[in-house]
Parts: structure tokens; C-alpha cells; sequence
């Protein structure tokens, strides 16, 4: 058994955020019930680049792919009258509704928490914007890099003396993904105490500017320059960066404890270091040590040294990696490869993403919805079931 077996999560949520909070309930052992408007469905499908399903032969947006594993679809168009009285019905054994919409849509639909509680006042109801449902700012349109951009993320992240570089990995969509399924859980659990179920106003921007809380202890409240390069964890150190080797590959040291600075120096044979770990000026001469040996020659060093350092690698590299492989954490039998559940303890058994409406006859019929009327609501194309 699952931790979240039994929790049944409604999805109107699109994109990234909501989606990835969800694939992490769903890891849990949640039944993710994504909604999907009939036809366009979560514009995450439209987004390239594409795969093809080794099984099906369909063509399957990587990105969707990544972020919707073990959840089933209902086509369903909610605006429509017919539609938001089968998205009630189905509430009604429902344990949380999600939803990604600006501040204010959802209640202009008619399916803001409000009317959901009056239905199941045990719901959980969570909604994920970018700036939160108040606030001067709750009205924007904004993406990750806005977002971090404000909160004081992206000053610091980039080469020294250089402008800011936008980062690789979404970091308000993920932090606030995370913060949202956090948040689901403890209301969970709260509803056990209490017996009812409540709203949830989860920002995009709050998770970041939650993450950012260590810059702000490390750095601002000290009185030292936030910029790229130069602040202890973003270059600003000899003991914790990244260096290049003599064949121009990469080699990262997080030396911060003394005792493993003391190891590579003494590995290195350079006593007159062991005091400037965590000045700037040692960078230098530590990138002259690294680049003097091969990434391959490096390796061999590192076998007998317990010093906080690794590799820089792609990810060909990583998914051959065995604490990988041993951890399961490789997602089996899935189309391509990618990452499956980080929680171990849970189970990898790896459900492959929906086909848009792929659940809706079985969700309808299990919410006393009869085949005559589910046969009306796709003529009338208020539903869509897949082929």
C-alpha cells in the first residue's frame, strides 16, 4: 500500500507546476484525475520536442511525458452547464481539486472553492498562480524567469562580472509544484482532525522567494554583494566551485567543511592553501592544479579521496550512473528514458501518461453516470473519449 492510496485528486491544472505536483501525489499512490478541455487538453501535449511511444506508436510531447506519469484523463468541457455538473458530480467522492487559472477565473466559471465545498465540504482545494490570489501583483501574467527575476533569484545566478543567465531548471514552477503538493498533504491531514476540508493559495513566486531565503541570511543581511560569481555558493569561493580540466571538462569541489579542504590539499600537495578555502584569490591557482590532469586522471585521485568531489556530467552519463540504477530511479518501461519517482520508499511500479480523455467512460460511469447520458455528452461535445 501506498502512502495516498484511496486520495482521489481532481486536476485542472496545466503546463508545469500543477502537473509536477500532482505526478509527486500520484508517485504517492493519489489517483490523479486529469480534466481536459475536449481537444486542446493540457497545452504541455503541444510542446516540443516530440517522441514517439515504443508500445503505441503515438507521438508524445517529451515534456508532457515527463511530468504526467501514472494519472488517468477525462475530456471534459466544464465551462458548458452539462459539463460543470459532471465536474460537480465528480467531486463529490473527490478529495482535492487543483487548478492553474489567473486569480478570479475559476469563480467566474463557477467552480471556485466556494462552490465545490458546497457539494463536499471535505475538499481540498488548492489554487497555483504565479503571484497568489491577492496582492498588487496577483493580476500579472508572468513565467519562471519573471518570477525568480523578482525574487531575487536571478541577480546572483551567471559568470562572474557577467549578466544574469536564466537557469536551466524552472525554479519558481518547481519550488511552487512542490510547495503546492506540501501544502495539499498538510491540509490532508488537518481535514482528519477536523473533518473538513479547506481553501489553499499557493504562489509561484512564494516558492521562490522561499528558496531565496538563503541568499538573504548568507549574503544580504551580511552586507556582502549579491552578483554572479561572487557570493560563497555561486563562485565566490576556491573550496566550492567548478573547474576545468586539462581536456576541457569540468570537475566540481564543495569543500565547505575545513576537513576535505585539508584532504585535497594534502592530495595535492599544496600545504600553502589550507588557509585560503574560502577566499576568492586561491581560485586561480586551484583552477591551474585541476587543469593540469585529464577528467580520466582526476577520477583515478578521486578514488582514494573523501573530499566532496565530482564530475560535471550530461545526462547520457547520468542515466548510466549505478547509485542511479541501484536507487530505481529510473522510470521502467517507460517510452524514453527519464527520471521516475524520488520516493523510494513508495515504489517505481511506472504508469505511462493519459491519452486526452483515455479515462472518461470509466471516471463517468463511476461517478453513476450511465452510458445513454455519457453517449449525450459526447455528441453534444461536452466530453471527448479517446479512441
Amino acid at each position: 500500500m501506498k502512502p495516498l492510496d484511496g486520495i482521489r485528486v481532481l486536476d485542472l491544472s496545466r503546463l508545469l507546476p500543477g502537473p509536477y505536483a500532482t505526478m509527486l501525489l500520484a508517485d504517492l499512490g493519489a489517483e490523479i484525475i486529469k480534466i481536459e478541455t475536449p481537444g486542446l487538453g493540457d497545452y504541455m501535449r503541444l510542446i516540443p520536442p516530440f517522441v514517439q511511444d515504443s508500445k503505441t506508436g503515438e507521438t508524445i510531447s517529451a515534456a508532457y511525458l515527463m511530468v504526467n506519469r501514472g494519472k488517468k484523463s477525462v475530456a471534459l468541457n466544464f465551462r458548458n452547464a452539462r459539463g460543470k455538473a459532471v465536474l460537480f458530480q465528480l467531486a463529490r467522492d473527490a478529495d482535492v481539486v487543483i487548478e492553474s487559472f489567473r486569480p478570479g477565473a475559476a469563480e467566474r466559471w463557477g467552480i471556485g472553492y466556494d462552490a465545490f465545498r458546497a457539494i463536499n465540504p471535505r475538499i481540498v482545494y488548492c489554487s497555483l498562480s504565479g503571484y497568489g490570489q491577492t496582492g498588487p501583483y496577483r493580476d500579472r501574467a508572468g513565467h519562471d524567469l519573471n518570477y525568480i527575476a523578482l525574487a531575487g533569484l536571478l541577480a546572483a545566478n551567471g559568470a562572474r562580472d557577467g549578466a544574469p543567465i536564466p537557469p536551466m531548471v524552472q525554479v519558481a514552477d518547481l519550488s511552487g509544484g512542490m510547495l503546492a503538493a506540501i501544502s495539499i498533504l498538510a491540509a490532508i491531514i488537518g481535514r482528519g482532525k477536523t473533518g473538513t476540508g479547506q481553501f489553499l493559495d499557493v504562489s509561484l513566486f512564494d516558492g521562490a522567494l522561499s528558496w531565496a531565503s538563503t541568499i538573504i541570511g548568507g549574503a544580504f543581511i551580511a552586507g556582502n554583494p549579491i552578483a554572479p560569481g561572487k557570493m560563497q555558493l555561486n563562485g565566490g569561493m576556491a573550496c566550492y566551485n567548478v573547474y576545468a580540466t586539462r581536456d576541457q571538462k569540468y570537475i566540481t569541489l564543495g569543500m565547505i567543511e575545513p576537513h576535505f579542504w585539508q584532504a585535497f590539499c594534502n592530495a595535492v600537495q599544496r600545504d600553502d592553501l589550507k588557509e585560503r578555502a574560502y577566499t576568492a584569490d586561491a581560485i586561480p591557482d586551484v583552477a591551474a592544479i585541476i587543469a593540469a590532469r585529464t577528467m580520466d586522471e582526476w577520477l583515478e585521485v578521486l578514488k582514494t579521496l573523501d573530499a566532496c568531489v565530482e564530475p560535471v556530467r550530461d545526462f547520457a552519463e547520468v542515466f548510466d550512473d549505478p547509485h542511479i540504477k541501484h536507487r530505481g530511479l529510473i522510470a521502467p518501461n517507460a517510452p524514453t528514458q527519464q527520471i521516475g519517482s524520488v520516493f523510494v520508499f513508495a515504489g517505481n511500479d511506472y504508469v505511462p501518461p493519459p491519452r486526452q480523455g483515455e479515462h472518461t467512460r470509466e471516471i463517468l460511469q463511476r461517478s453513476a453516470i450511465g452510458d445513454l447520458e455519457i453517449e449525450e455528452l459526447e455528441k453534444a461535445g461536452v466530453i471527448k473519449i479517446a479512441d
